[in-house]
């Protein structure tokens, strides 16, 4: 006899839920970045030396944050197609998929800690060189107002959802019927026996058949 149907846990529901959510966002907040960097980093040199920035300090600043950007996009690109992968693994009961998600979790909580505190460290950093004053200046041009604070929104919305992600997949649900209802209880025996079929209602399946007609 066969099992019946179940759909997994809602705790398993919403993390799977949140995990493509969440790859998506990261994806186009990576392409965001990208986009933002290719702009700004046009008018970069020339605001630099108009600062009066230090031309070597300026070429690496540039390299640094074009780099910055082109692996943002990588990463976020990968653990984004991770994410909704995993997160299919996870509400089909692919075996592993927990684990690897719980793996992944882990990454992402010390990247998005990570991300956070070198945000807050950028706005309070500052120097009395001149001519690290000017590239600093320069800098702030790069992206607009509101993208620093937007970047550490994001970082700490990350280490949230990554968060809340290993905590719903570690409590333990119980399968609901694809139909709906009550939880399935599974039965303490590996088979039921197996009505045969009754074309005569008034007559117990399991009774002897009847005499040939003579």
């Amino acid at each position: 006899m066969s099992a019946p149907a179940t759909r997994p846990p809602g705790t398993v529901v919403f993390a799977a839920t949140l995990m493509i959510v969440m790859g998506v966002a990261g994806i186009l907040a990576a392409a965001l970045h990208l986009l933002l960097t290719v702009d700004g980093l046009g008018d970069f040199a020339s605001e630099a030396r108009r600062f009066g920035g230090d031309p070597a300090l300026t070429e690496r600043v540039e390299a640094g944050i074009r780099t910055t950007a082109i692996a943002g996009v990588v990463l976020s690109g990968v653990a984004g197609v991770l994410l909704v992968l995993l997160a299919v693994g996870v509400r089909s009961g692919v075996p592993g998929a927990r684990v690897a998600t719980w793996v992944l979790c882990a990454a992402g909580l010390c990247g998005g800690l990570g991300s956070t505190a070198v945000g807050v460290l950028q706005r309070d950093f500052n120097s009395d060189d001149p001519g690290v004053i000017g590239v600093l200046a320069a800098s702030a041009n790069v992206y607009p107002d509101w993208w620093a604070a937007s970047g550490i929104g994001l970082a700490v919305a990350q280490v949230v959802g990554y968060f809340l992600v290993a905590v719903f997949l570690t409590v333990r649900g119980r399968d609901v019927p694809a139909t709906g209802g009550q939880p399935v209880v599974p039965f303490p025996y590996p088979t039921m026996p197996t009505v045969p079929p009754n074309p005569d209602p008034t007559r117990s399946p399991w009774a002897p058949p009847p005499p040939p007609p003579r």
